[in-house]
């Protein structure tokens, strides 16, 4: 593709998300000059990145989760110059596990980044169908044409989710708090309030220059907490 391209970024919340969780990550997006575009309505997810991509005057739209932020600028923009690159797309590795074959990694829309010319010439939607969820139906299109993506796996998380610590295909572990190639930051299920604090105090540490995940659990161990993980 041609260079000085425009790209935008954006970020989807309902009117039910705390505001702690908003302000959050607008502190680490205005840390780091992400010129975000916010938008508080209660749309589906996918409906919505529709929307996004059908109206952009953008060539290339980023798309952070409320509970997903940015922790190094500059592999931020790595990532863009890739799909730049490759008129293509990324995003972080997510497996549906609650959708057969529960092993499909695809480029999940946590951070999610895409030309709108890949998007058009892949023709189709954001939303989910009975084999995907939202996003995951590009990724199996663009494996269908044979273009090329990428995903982001992840390195750390913090916490086992209620009903378990995601299996990724084959590749390992995630779960409450992971790290994605130590470029993002994904809470995850920011709807249970015990987690809502954490989100805080990682912003907080990002923002000061002070994340560190070494003590995070590795995603690809096989153990956590000392039992063994199937």
């Amino acid at each position: 593709m041609r260079g000085n391209l425009k790209v935008e970024f954006n970020t989807l919340y309902w009117d039910n998300t705390p505001e702690v969780q908003i302000a959050a990550h607008k502190s680490v997006t205005n840390h780091f000059e992400l010129p975000v575009n916010y938008y508080e309505e209660n749309t589906p997810h996918g409906l919505w990145m529709d929307r996004v991509m059908m109206n952009t005057q953008s060539d290339i739209v980023v798309f952070f989760d409320s509970d997903c932020v940015p922790i190094n600028k500059d592999k931020v923009l790595e990532c863009i110059s890739y799909v730049r690159k490759t008129n293509s797309f990324l995003g972080v590795a997510q497996a549906s596990n609650h959708i057969p074959p529960k092993s499909h990694i695809y480029a999940a829309p946590a951070f999610y980044i895409i030309t709108k010319e890949c998007w058009k010439k892949l023709d189709t939607s954001f939303c989910e169908t009975r084999r995907s969820d939202v996003a995951e139906e590009i990724t199996y299109r663009a494996e269908a044409s044979g273009i090329r993506y990428r995903c982001l796996y992840p390195s750390t998380f913090e916490r086992e989710p209620v009903e378990g610590v995601w299996p990724l295909g084959n590749y390992g572990y995630y779960g409450v708090g992971t790290t994605f190639d130590n470029t993002v930051y994904h809470l995850y299920q920011g709807r249970m309030g015990n987690n809502i604090q954490l989100f805080v105090d990682r912003c907080n540490e990002i923002v000061n220059d002070a994340f560190d995940n070494r003590f995070h659990t590795s995603s690809k161990t096989m153990k956590y907490k000392g039992r063994i993980v199937p």
